[in-house]
């Protein structure tokens, strides 16, 4: 089995499943007040110090969350309850998790969605200005796109919203980028920040808030008040020591990990030497991500003929039905590898063996065909 699936999910690390198992003797509720619960709570604020501090930001600003999914609603839902009927700035390359709460508020709640213009898939920062002439309550978008591994200026992007309009809120989705390169939301002039465990060898069912110390949001889910009433029901602490165990590794190894994954992306790119007609993505790309286009072959045909030969890759437009036109043909034909520090370069070669074979297969089939 060859999984180059990891921006869909990865294998929980070592560190993980040791926090998880530990956990396990940990078994008060944290909203207790007897030992146990205490125990529990020192388990919890051990955690949210850690995940906190890699991002620069201060412990209680951590709000655990089931997701990243729900922590992008949350910032979304949250910030719409207290700005009605004011202007939101995205992209139309966000994640389906920022889309459908956007195309929801739009129609419940009346709310303006502007969607930026982009070149080559990064924001144009003069666009961005001048959208921010009309009240805006919120700025969202991606960090690192989760298809194309496109990697946003962040700063640029904060630095531009806080002089322009120092009301407007700032939020990334971060789940692709976490512990794989550095944030720093105050740098960055960041008020919200997603983050998700099972991106980088924590656990699903596991992901946090950042909001900034002084951003007034509502929470969407309402019950006992836990997580500074932001996110009630009691924490999944078995997941978030997990979390935190494998941010902290993961962080610990950033840079060993981007060189070594840069070395596999690098790898896989030799399949140009194998196989004419493929379009790869763009160079200002996170190396976890390797987005092609292949010419000839529909991506959802090929992505199954790979998973019969047990190579595991995603389409790379899986959230892109709507398009039409050249796009709707790019999604078609896109797929995406993603890369995991588990992966070995043995392990790419072979995957480009497969890959060939594959795609001449399919292309000569689908000249009989015609």
């Amino acid at each position: 089995m060859i999984y180059l699936d990891n921006a869909a999910t990865t294998k929980p690390s070592k560190p993980a499943i040791t926090a998880l198992m530990r956990s396990f003797k940990v078994c008060g509720n944290p909203s207790s007040l007897h030992q146990m619960g205490i125990d529990a709570e020192k388990e919890l604020a051990h955690a949210r110090k850690a995940i906190a501090g890699i991002i620069g930001a201060k412990p209680a600003e951590a709000i655990f969350t089931s997701s990243g999914t729900e922590a992008n609603n949350l910032a979304l839902f949250g910030t719409a309850k207290k700005h009605k009927g004011k202007q939101i700035i995205t992209t139309k390359h966000e994640h389906s998790s920022i889309l459908k709460p956007l195309e929801k508020l739009a129609e419940k709640d009346n709310f303006n969605i502007y969607y930026l213009n982009t070149i080559n898939g990064k924001i144009d920062l003069d666009d961005l200005q001048n959208a921010l002439a009309e009240p805006t309550c919120i700025v969202t978008t991606h960090h690192i796109n989760n298809e194309t591994g496109i990697i946003q200026d962040i700063q640029a992007i904060g630095h531009t919203i806080k002089k322009h309009s120092p009301a407007t809120l700032f939020h990334i989705d971060a789940a692709q980028s976490f512990c794989k390169m550095p944030i720093d939301v105050a740098d960055s002039k960041i008020d919200l920040l997603t983050l998700s465990a099972h991106k980088i060898g924590g656990l699903k069912g596991s992901g946090a808030l950042f909001v900034k110390s002084g951003v007034n949001i509502q929470p969407i889910i309402l019950g006992g008040g836990q997580e500074n009433n932001l996110r009630s029901g009691t924490e999944n602490l078995g997941g978030i020591m997990a979390f935190a165990a494998a941010s902290t590794y993961c962080w610990q190894n950033y840079k060993t990990n981007f060189e070594y994954i840069k070395s596999l992306n690098d790898r896989f790119r030799g399949l140009l030497g194998v196989v004419d007609d493929i379009t790869f993505s763009g160079a200002d790309t996170s190396p976890y991500i390797l987005d092609m286009d292949i010419a000839g072959v529909r991506s959802e045909v090929l992505l199954n003929a790979l998973s019969a030969k047990d190579v595991f890759v995603s389409s790379g437009a899986a959230c892109s039905s709507n398009k039409k036109g050249a796009n709707a043909h790019r999604a078609e034909t896109a797929l995406r590898v993603s890369f995991g520090v588990d992966n070995t370069l043995e392990e790419i070669d072979a995957a480009i063996h497969i890959f060939a074979e594959c795609i001449k297969a399919l292309r000569k089939s689908a000249r009989i065909v015609r």
